[in-house]
């Protein structure tokens, strides 16, 4: 998660910027985003993966380097899940 994310929950193996993401289906149904629901906002959600150490910086970095256009289809597609 790196360390934006970080909620100094350990789990197991995973240390307290680890956790395994849950699936993305019936993701349109929920409210909370995030893996302890800290936020509402899936654009925030996505944003905030592009954080120090965390393995999805990359991909936040992909969404965020689409036209708006782009972004809102990705959204778009998320809900429909």
């Amino acid at each position: 998660m790196g360390s934006a994310l970080s909620d100094g929950i350990a789990q197991g193996a995973a240390g307290p910027d680890e956790f395994r993401t849950a699936p993305l289906w019936g993701l349109g149904e929920r409210i909370f985003f995030l893996h302890d629901g800290r936020t509402t906002n899936l654009i925030s959600a996505i944003e905030d993966h592009a954080s120090n150490g965390s393995e999805a910086s990359q991909v936040a970095a992909n969404y965020l380097g689409l036209s708006a256009l782009q972004q809102q289809e990705v959204l778009n597609f998320l809900r429909s899940l």
